[in-house]
């Protein structure tokens, strides 16, 4: 049902776009940054004495590139991105490191002049940690996922905004092993430059 709900979503927003240039006055792509905090430490394998490697779920960088579209006529914004969010020191108790691509599409309210609320799902493609332990890197691969968001963000000049964004998705290992399954949620903060 989630997997529908984000194929839906995604599919109606890339129809809405696809047609803007010609029905509003406000189409742009924009390019973003952020960082996030927050999700548990999860185990991704074991060693070959037993012991469990964890990571840390939450995301640390995002960068990610998309479009906007806003109508004159409506007090709402679309936006479709894509995205690269990785965590380099995702290790608890070593090194490891955390990537993924998600690509999510957001509704927001934008009636108010500097302020704006939004809600969105996304598709979080190839969801890797690479993993040193036993002397050597190993990759755990994750199946591809679905998430939602909420969004506020504040208007700090024109065509930037600086948004604050809860997300929260579910991976499981895609290979067997030792690896769990893991719910992580996390707080970022990132800012959108239109152009």
């Amino acid at each position: 049902m989630k997997k529908a709900l984000a194929s839906l979503s995604l599919a109606l927003a890339g129809g809405f776009l696809c047609s803007a240039p010609a029905m509003a006055d406000q189409f742009n792509y924009l390019v973003n940054g952020g960082v996030s905090v927050g999700g548990d430490d999860w185990q991704v394998a074991k060693s070959a004495n037993g012991n469990p490697v964890t990571v840390h779920g939450g995301g640390k960088v995002n960068v990610g590139a998309g479009v906007y579209w806003a109508p004159d006529a409506y007090p709402v914004g679309v936006q479709l991105m894509a995205n690269y969010a990785y965590d380099s020191g995702a290790g608890v108790s070593g090194d490891a490191k955390f990537e993924r691509t998600p690509l999510d599409a957001m509704i927001y309210f934008t009636g108010l002049k500097t302020v704006r609320f939004g809600v969105g799902v996304g598709y979080i493609l190839s969801p890797e940690v690479k993993a040193n332990y036993d002397g050597s890197e190993h990759n755990v691969k994750f199946k591809n996922t679905t998430s939602s968001a909420f969004e506020m963000g504040y208007l700090v000049m024109p065509d930037m905004w600086l948004n604050l964004r809860l997300s929260s998705a579910t991976f499981k290992p895609k290979n067997g092993g030792n690896a769990q399954q893991a719910d992580v949620t996390q707080l970022g903060i990132n800012v959108s430059y239109m152009f």
